[in-house]
């Protein structure tokens, strides 16, 4: 069993969430980058304020020792012994706070233990009773001087600081093409999540549309399934139900037409064969003005039967799925067997028809393609002014049987193309024919080319109307 959005909202809001994911998790990597950032560019202006200002006190209290130990060799003042013991004192603590600041393996931080090994040794020295050193002993070696040492204290921590510096504004550019790294892959996953959850809201409003296109084309033999969320999913078989029901009253339209189309023609024969008997004068001779009764009543006995034909025919074209017999068959061949079915029709209104006809075999039911040609002439003449030409063309044009009817007359109102080839339907054109069609010659044209594989479409004209037929051409194997 499939899951399924419950709707095309919760899609929707599935999508939003899914592509806002790898967004905020990006927004949270680079809040904690930022942070950490932030904190080390902190730590580090805390370390070079330090470092200098350890430095700073270093080197003072540096030089004052050098000086107080020199008196004290000099003097032999306890008072000043003990100002030396404050002053080493304040020297160690700033020290190791500058030592605890620094790695173990830079210049400055070997340069201190040497300071403080020569401070170490110069404080034992001072330790001895200046009274037993000799004059010599009481001047200060190299290995107990301080001021020396201290000297490239400030710069060393100066270049420390600078090297704290640059280490910053190396990770500031490592966290910034990180940043873009990340915005150049997570923002493509948004868009791509979003670009897939559109599809798939597009593609199932599409299928509905489609369906629903199929339906209203009357295309009703294949079930109709759409995919989609719950929602766009019933509709499908709402749909789908609808379907059914306008097969349902197709079958019964069909079964109502045929039936009716049946019991009007048994008595349409009766009253023909009547008037033709009439007419005849087998019940006697008629006067002038009963034989123009029985020659109308005649006339529009076969009108009417022509009309119930019509529809039975459409019944039957309705019933079949699919062609009964075909054979091979040279469609220029049919056009003039229409024409001669229209010649008494054609004198009477001055009309004439104009044939180009080349040879072009297709593979059909000849009594079907027989009836699209008579029905697309008959209705050229129909919508035709008198003394007008109707033109009927024939080639073979990319595998394909390409025939053209095109009148005279006053064309299709544009407001009527789209329901042209629709059963019953009657456009707003004049007709010159004393009874309207049925309107279904028309309909019944699509039918049966439908059924070959073929096509019939109302091209555009300035003047009168143009039918293009097209049919799949025969090749022989």
């Amino acid at each position: 069993m499939s899951i399924r959005p419950a709707s095309i909202l919760q899609l929707t809001l599935l999508g939003f969430f899914l592509a806002a994911i790898p967004l905020a998790l990006g927004l949270l990597n680079t809040m904690v980058q930022v942070d950490r950032l932030a904190e080390k560019v902190q730590q580090a202006v805390h370390v070079s304020t330090s470092a200098v200002e350890s430095g700073r006190l270093i080197a003072g209290q540096a030089l004052n020792m050098e000086r107080s130990a020199l008196q004290y060799l000099v003097l032999g003042d306890d008072a000043i012994l003990s100002r030396y013991e404050n002053q080493r004192q304040q020297f160690l603590e700033e020290m190791e706070r500058l030592l605890s600041l620094l790695p173990r393996d830079t210049v400055l931080s070997s340069r201190l233990d040497q300071l403080r090994k020569n401070e170490f040794r110069l404080y034992q020295k001072l330790l001895l009773a200046p009274a037993r050193l000799v004059d010599g002993e009481k001047r200060l070696r190299e290995d107990e001087q301080l001021a020396d040492l201290v000297a490239p204290i400030p710069f060393d921590v100066t270049a420390l600081v600078s090297r704290e510096s640059r280490h910053i504004n190396e990770q500031m550019d490592s966290l910034r093409k990180l940043l873009l790294w990340q915005a150049g892959v997570l923002i493509p996953v948004a868009l791509l999540i979003a670009v897939i959850f559109s599809v798939l809201i597009s593609n199932s409003l599409r299928r509905l549309g489609r369906a629903i296109r199929q339906l209203g084309g009357g295309e009703l033999s294949g079930p109709i399934r759409v995919r989609g969320p719950q929602d766009v999913y019933e509709l499908g078989e709402q749909l789908d139900w609808l379907r059914r029901r306008l097969i349902a009253l197709q079958e019964q339209k069909t079964s109502f037409l045929h039936h009716v189309s049946h019991e009007l023609k048994t008595p349409l024969t009766a009253i023909r064969e009547a008037a033709e008997l009439l007419d005849e004068g087998i019940m006697g001779k008629l006067t002038a003005d009963q034989a123009e009764v029985t020659g109308i009543l005649r006339e529009n006995s076969l009108q009417l039967q022509t009309q119930v034909e019509s529809l039975l025919n459409f019944n039957l074209a309705l019933s079949e799925e699919k062609l009964s017999r075909r054979q091979p068959l040279d469609i220029s061949t049919l056009v003039p067997a229409a024409v001669n079915k229209h010649e008494l029709t054609l004198k009477s209104r001055s009309m004439k028809v104009k044939l180009d006809l080349e040879p072009v075999m297709v593979n059909g039911d000849e009594k079907q393609l027989q009836v699209v040609i008579d029905n697309l002439l008959s209705n050229a003449i129909k919508y035709s002014p008198d003394g007008t030409q109707v033109s009927i063309s024939l080639r073979r044009e990319n595998h394909q049987a390409i025939m053209d009817v095109i009148d005279q007359g006053w064309g299709v109102a544009r407001e009527d193309r789209q329901h042209l080839f629709e059963p019953f339907f009657q456009g707003r054109s004049p007709s010159t024919g004393p009874v309207r069609g049925t309107g279904l010659g028309l309909s019944l044209v699509r039918r049966y080319l439908d059924m070959h594989g073929g096509s019939v479409e109302l091209l555009d004209k300035e003047q009168g109307a143009h039918f293009r037929v097209s049919l799949p051409v025969w090749e022989e194997t």
